[in-house]
């Protein structure tokens, strides 16, 4: 059932159902759409109450998704778009100079490319997706590095290895040998969704399968692995560019 709340000029439509095995209201943003399940019966002053009171949230999922919409469907690597990396949206500035290779840094908060003066904007992607792909891997992988300390120090194990490349179709694997691999692309997901990626294959270490041990081990390193299991199941196909 179609509904709408009023959040300041905002107006925020949503779609509501109603599940007898419910106990709680329960809230999520599915392909730009805002889905509300309430338990059988609720009062409807009471959900619309808590609504309100999570409006704030539910527009900064929308304006998430909305960005990630238009950068993988629209993103050309010119002056002006804006380059995902760890959630948030960077700025890019391109020149055109006398160089025979293109450039691609990082710098004061936004990423600056330059390419020969011959390179056509039809040409930009050509020249600059291989480097930003590149950047991404080489950050992301300085990153994850430092991060996933915050996992081994509970779990008690540490992988032989950690590596970022490209993969078809996983976030991540752990080998028998216990080395770790990510997928480059989760690294312009939000920062909990590369928590959720490490400490789902750092809980491989102990438990190389998918038993009752297992998710109990993953819950003890993220109590709320399963929510963001389900952001990415829901975003995942958003993060290209």
């Amino acid at each position: 059932m179609q509904q709408t709340i009023q959040f300041g000029k905002r107006s925020i439509p949503y779609i509501l159902h109603e599940s007898g095995s419910r106990k709680t209201l329960g809230i999520a943003v599915e392909d730009g759409q805002v889905i509300v399940t309430i338990p059988a019966g609720t009062n409807t002053r009471k959900y619309e109450q808590i609504l309100l009171q999570k409006a704030p949230w539910i527009l900064k999922q929308l304006a998430h998704f909305e960005e990630m919409r238009v950068t993988s469907r629209s993103l050309q690597f010119r002056s002006g778009e804006k380059l995902p990396y760890l959630g948030r949206y960077y700025r890019l500035k391109v020149r055109s100079e006398a160089v025979s290779v293109p450039t691609f840094r990082f710098f004061k908060g936004q990423f600056e490319a330059v390419v020969p003066l011959e390179a056509s904007t039809e040409d930009y992607r050509n020249h600059l997706y291989p480097l930003y792909k590149e950047w991404i891997i080489q950050k992301g992988k300085r990153f994850a590095e430092k991060r996933i300390n915050r996992f081994t120090q509970r779990l008690g194990k540490t992988p032989s290895d950690l590596s970022v490349r490209s993969m078809e179709k996983r976030w991540g694997s752990c080998t028998p040998q216990g080395r770790i691999l990510l997928n480059w692309r989760i690294f312009l997901a939000p920062v909990s969704m590369v928590d959720y990626v490490l400490a789902h294959e750092l809980a491989h270490l102990k438990e190389m399968n998918h038993t009752q041990a297992y998710w109990d081990t993953l819950r003890m390193l993220l109590p709320d692995y399963e929510e963001r299991k389900e952001w990415l199941r829901l975003n995942g196909s958003q993060l290209y560019v």
